[in-house]
Parts: structure tokens; sequence; C-alpha cells
């Protein structure tokens, strides 16, 4: 079953000369097998929107259903959401604390009650699927590594648990290239194999490649909502709001104004390319 956010508010410090509202009558739902991106400006109010869906603070107004329950009723039990949802923060690189790499992937399964060959399994499987040799790394220290290869543990600790529903604050941010392509062919992966995935970043290339919809947040209200590619369509909507589009409708958007019959609703590569050979095609010069 979904995730359900309905009419949901929230404001720090309410009452309070400091009273600030971060979210404003915020209501939409995220299907199973989603690919779900959220793009805004820098405080518009992403990640706490991604913190409530996570129960780790609560609305001031409005409900979050997980499978139809309630996650901050009184009597809701908080370990089906522990379960079904796992949080990558922004900066997971900071919450390496294990003497070992294998001990640290495998922290979140301390109190799964899995048999111990099953918690080896995943966390091979974990360490392996962002790009480690397990044999290699599983009895380092994992402060010993780079930034951006403790970034790729951290997140192998979320993986190994399995979650339904995967969450992903700026999780590409200080990867380089190649880390980065293999990171965003990882998430594709995970999410064909059903995990839902909702990612927050500021890569318009990484939200259209991978996500089939977006949600836009400005000054904590939810503005956009809808297919990525039709989200895109607008460039110049987007450019206001100071987020951008991916390249491949940037292309397509230059090419448009060139005088070619292409379409708007472009938003990955492959798309580009189809509507560009279309193009050729008809004999139409570029």
């Amino acid at each position: 079953m979904p995730i359900e956010v309905r009419d949901v508010s929230l404001t720090y410090s309410e009452g309070t000369p400091f009273e600030t509202c971060a979210l404003k009558n915020v209501s939409f739902t995220i299907e199973d097998g989603e690919f779900l991106g959220i793009m805004g400006h820098t405080g518009c109010g992403k990640s706490t929107m991604l913190q409530l869906i996570d129960g780790l603070i609560k609305p001031t107004e409005g409900k979050i259903l997980l499978d139809g329950e309630d996650i901050n009723a009184r009597d809701y039990d908080r370990t089906k959401l522990r379960s079904a949802v796992g949080y990558v923060f922004q900066y997971p690189e900071c919450q390496l604390f294990e003497t070992t790499v294998e001990k640290d992937v495998a922290f979140g399964l301390k109190h799964s009650s899995l048999p111990k060959d099953e918690v080896a399994e995943r966390v091979k499987w974990a360490l392996e699927s962002v790009g480690f040799d397990y044999e290699k790394v599983r009895k380092k220290s994992p402060l010993g590594f780079s930034g951006g290869e403790k970034r790729r543990i951290a997140i192998a600790g979320i993986l190994a648990t399995k979650p339904r529903f995967l969450i992903l604050d700026e999780p590409i941010a200080g990867l380089d290239p190649l880390g980065r392509d293999a990171f965003m062919k990882l998430l594709k992966t995970l999410n064909g194999q059903g995990t839902t995935i909702i990612m927050v970043s500021h890569n318009a290339d990484s939200i259209g490649e991978c996500t089939r919809r977006v949600l836009v947040f400005d000054h904590g209200v939810l503005v956009e909502n809808g297919g990525t590619s039709e989200i895109f369509s607008d460039v110049e909507k987007m450019r206001s709001r100071h987020i951008g589009v991916s390249q491949s409708r940037e292309i397509a958007h230059l090419l448009k104004e060139k005088g070619l019959d292409i379409t708007d609703k472009i938003s990955r590569y492959d798309e580009l390319k189809d509507a560009v050979l279309e193009i050729l095609k008809g004999g139409e010069q570029l």
C-alpha cells in the first residue's frame, strides 16, 4: 500500500517570535514501486518533508499514513515504520561508528531476529551493491576510507535492511562522476526490483534520468506534482524557481528555439535521442 500525505503543515517554534512555517497544506500519495523526485530551492521544505515521512518529526497539522495507518497515532507500532522505510541522510558518512565496515553495515539488522548467515549474506550483498570488494573491506575501520567511500558504506548499511521505501536526501552530492553514475544505476536496479524510492536532489540530470514523477516545493508549498517530462516541459518556469531542468531537456529546448519541431516532453537522454532520430528520418536538418 502507498504512503499518503494528507493536508500536512509544519510550523517550527509555534507561538514564539521565531515561528516559521516550513510546510503548508501539503497532500500527495507515493505509490508502491515509484521512483519519485523532490525538487526545490534551498530551504523550501524538501528535507523537512522527508523527515516527516520517516517519522523523525511530527506535523503540526495533517496526517501521514503508511499502509493506511497514521504513523503518528499514539497506538501506532513504530517497528512497522522502521522495517518499511530506510532513510539515507544528506551526509550519511557522519553516522559511521563501528570498529569494522562489516559491523557497521550489519548494525541495522542487530534486532531483526535474522539468522547469522542471512545477516552476513545481506551485508556482503549491500557492500558489493555499492561497489566494494567484500573480503577486502569487511575487517577495515569505516573511518579509514575517503569521504565518498564512507558515504557508500553508510548507504550499504541502509540497503542491508532491504526497506520497501528508500528515502534519499541529496545522495550523490560530493560523489565523483563515476561514483555518481554507479550509484544512480544501483537505484534504478533497486527500483526495478520493487523498492519504492523517494529522492531529494538539486541534480536535475539525475532527477530527469531516473524519476517518473516529480514534486516541486516553493516556500513550503507543493507547487508542482506530475510526470517528470511534463514538469520539465516548462523550462522557463523551472528556471524562475531557481531549479532548472536536465541537460537533455535543455538541449531539446534549444533545438526548438532554433525552429526544429521537437516535443517538449523530454527529460531523459533516451527520449532526446529518439526525438532527434525521428527528426532526421523526416529529413529535417539539425
